[in-house]
């Protein structure tokens, strides 16, 4: 009989079941409730307490116990032995200490001194080269061709002009009959890119800078030049697309270096094709 009898815990009918599941059949038919709670936050300390080892500007003196961010004191303080860890056990035995962060400290005397204009000046002396010192020295380093390489663009209309003048001249010699016209020059060959002044002066200060440490090595390192003292001359003048600081064609070109103050140096560049 006892193993028929009926366990009198476990509900025994729908409406005993509806009791204990709190009138929502949705929830499993189990005769025991869970609660759930929600996950506790903790916060964390925001500063944990330190004591300086040096002077800390807008902190505080060497041996004052300050407030401080946690990653600051693990990351940057304790490493550069800047402060050190207290424990509560060794606040307890200071009692009467002020733990607190100075912000005014270190800042004081710089602000002052700014009020004052006490800044502490900057002496920068520039001792420039003379006019005739300059021109001798890019006379002597910078030598008569100054030689550049440039990948150039074939094209079509090129190959055809240097062909031209060899046509030309086979037909005055089969014809020696007719007046020779005369023959029209061949067109520039075009490169990508360009040589520009600023290219000329970077050319010229390094090879003005590669003679070694001699005092005139030195000196030479010392010559002012622009890319606006550089002059390109061009013996048809400026042609249509063509720019007044920039070389964009094959060949060998007269430029000037103007120094101020000095003498005009001359010296020829010359644009090769890139193999």
């Amino acid at each position: 009989m006892s193993l028929l009898a009926r366990n009198s815990r476990v509900p025994q009918c729908f409406a005993c079941i509806r009791q204990v599941l709190g009138n929502d059949l949705s929830l499993p038919l189990s005769p025991f409730r869970t609660q759930v709670r929600g996950k506790k936050k903790i916060r964390l300390p925001t500063t944990i307490n330190v004591k300086l080892l040096r002077d800390v500007r807008g902190y505080g003196r060497r041996g004052s116990i300050v407030p401080v961010a946690p990653g600051r004191m693990r990351n940057i303080w304790y490493p550069s032995k800047r402060a050190e860890y207290m424990t509560d056990a060794q606040l307890k035995t200071m009692p009467d200490v002020v733990i607190e962060r100075d912000f005014t400290f270190g800042m004081e005397q710089s602000t002052e001194d700014q009020a004052n204009g006490q800044e502490d000046p900057v002496n920068i002396q520039i001792k420039l080269l003379s006019a005739d010192k300059a021109t001798q020295l890019i006379e002597t380093y910078v030598p008569e061709h100054l030689e550049f390489y440039r990948p150039f663009i074939s094209t079509s209309e090129t190959e055809a002009a240097e062909s031209l003048p060899s046509r030309r001249s086979s037909s005055v010699a089969e014809d020696p009959a007719e007046s020779p016209e005369p023959l029209p020059k061949p067109q520039s060959i075009a490169i990508y890119g360009s040589v520009s002044t600023a290219d000329i002066v970077a050319k010229i200060k390094a090879l003005m800078t590669l003679k070694g440490d001699s005092a005139e090595s030195v000196e030479a390192a010392r010559v002012v030049l622009n890319p606006e003292d550089i002059r390109i001359e061009r013996e048809d003048g400026l042609q249509v697309g063509e720019e007044r600081d920039r070389i964009k064609t094959l060949g060998n070109f007269t430029i000037y270096i103007l120094v101020k103050g000095g003498e005009v140096i001359r010296r020829i560049v010359k644009v090769k094709a890139q193999e």
